[in-house]
């Protein structure tokens, strides 16, 4: 069994490949596949589900049995934070590994593993760890003397982002923004940043109990937020909220709410960022970037690039192509002008439409005053067996192709993260799209029955 998706390894915990021998066993060949002698740390940070902790000391107990290192233990903390800090370490002497399922439910878990530029393991590396996994391992006494959380080495980040939301800003100017942290690994460091004072948050679900990470809040649902920034709004008041930004589980992800609460995702930020850039006029999107933001790109003289969707997939192409810009629609955005390694960080995005926002003195309405998206719909299948539900359905999906014509698309891709299939459908036309969506229904009914 392939151990490694899109995104590192993710699965309900408990199962194989997230149960404790397997994970003491990763910890062991994630040990032995990184033999280079300067490797002698090895930064560890999680989000706030309550399998956390027994996933990081099942995986240090197997890194210890093979070999000593120095762990740098960072508590609840994003995935991106961990990837900067290592970017920074000049010794080249860490690695990163960073205990989350992201957008997944709280049942779910995952281990993304970070190399010592702060770079996501190359897939040569993934098989060897997964050839190194076997064997049996030593007991290793004292784990918890080896979680006691760092605070400076956490500050480090703390300061990084600090200093980069202060640089830009005007004092004349005030916003109010609200922040949906998804009760995941953003939830204590949006506090510990020293924001401007004319910047006002209001944070909600930053509460992180092991269960409700990701439920019913964050960038999964952005129409919770959405909801809160709506009705505050129509009151006009003094509580009136410039805009919002709800994060994924682990803090790579940002999805903004407008005053109005509609939605702006990845595929709309791609588009507003991607004007910034006075210079560079290439950006990266996936096979799942909206055509309508494609051909508002090529008006401005952008060229587009698609790669496979994956935030590293993503990153990958960014690099090889000096692009600006790369974004994936559900919020990764890989910002190339920030830290010292192209990065994607759900704080930078809405850092960088602070900045937006105070350089060109105008609010997100009047910059960004109509989506210019075509119409789409996003439906999620759940399959155990993906490629047999992909065979079984293809008559059905050749329907929606032909029912869509040359003004639209559909696009039926296996998840790399859940059990899913993904199938995005494209219109011009609201009623050619929900003839589509119809049809693609009747498959879910059918498999309820």
């Amino acid at each position: 069994m392939t151990l490694f998706g899109t995104d590192g390894i993710r699965g309900k915990y408990g199962d194989y490949p997230l149960d404790s021998s397997t994970i003491r066993k990763l910890g062991s060949a994630i040990s032995k596949s990184f033999n280079d002698a300067r490797i002698t740390k090895i930064l560890i940070a999680h989000d706030g589900r309550e399998s956390c902790m027994d996933i990081c000391k099942n995986l240090v107990q197997g890194i210890f049995s093979d070999r000593k290192y120095e762990i740098i233990y960072l508590d609840l903390f994003p995935t991106p934070a961990l990837t900067y800090l290592l970017s920074q370490n000049t010794d080249t002497d860490a690695i990163g590994i960073e205990i989350t399922a992201s957008h997944n439910p709280y049942t779910d878990n995952g281990i993304k593993i970070f190399d010592k530029l702060g770079f996501k393991i190359k897939s040569d590396l993934e098989y060897q760890i997964e050839k190194k996994l076997d064997g049996e391992i030593k007991a290793t006494n004292n784990i918890n003397s080896k979680l006691v959380s760092n605070d400076t080495v956490r500050a480090m980040y703390i300061n990084f982002i600090s200093k980069l939301i202060n640089m830009k800003v005007k004092q004349t100017h005030k916003l109010h923004i609200a922040v949906d942290c998804a009760n995941g690994a953003l939830s204590k460091i949006i506090s510990e940043i020293k924001w401007p004072k004319n910047i006002r948050l209001t944070i909600m679900n930053n509460s992180p109990n092991g269960i409700n990470i990701n439920y019913k809040c964050g960038a999964v649902h952005p129409e919770y937020l959405s909801n809160i920034i709506r009705k505050s709004n129509e009151k006009n008041d003094s509580e009136y909220i410039d805009f919002g930004v709800c994060f994924d589980g682990d803090g790579d992800r940002a999805i903004i709410i407008r005053p109005s609460g509609n939605v702006l995702d990845g595929d709309d930020l791609l588009y507003l960022f991607s004007l910034s850039s006075k210079d560079n006029k290439k950006v990266v999107g996936t096979v799942m970037t909206n055509f309508g933001i494609r051909e508002n790109l090529k008006v401005n003289g952008i060229d587009f690039l698609e790669t496979d969707v994956g935030d590293k997939n993503v990153l990958e192409s960014v690099i090889d192509n000096q692009a600006y810009i790369g974004a994936e629609s559900s919020g990764h955005i890989i910002h190339t002008n920030t830290a010292s390694i192209p990065i994607g960080d759900g704080l930078i995005s809405l850092i960088k439409l602070i900045h937006l926002q105070f350089r060109l003195n105008k609010n997100i309405e009047e910059i960004y005053p109509n989506t210019l998206k075509i119409p789409s719909k996003l439906i999620n299948i759940e399959s155990k067996s993906p490629d047999k539900f992909l065979s079984e359905n293809k008559i059905i999906f050749n329907k929606v192709e032909n029912i869509l014509g040359n003004n639209g698309r559909i696009l039926v891709r296996k998840s790399g993260t859940q059990s899913l299939v993904r199938v995005l459908i494209e219109h011009k036309s609201n009623d050619v799209l929900n003839e589509a969506e119809e049809l693609i229904n009747s498959i879910k009914l059918c498999r309820k029955k």
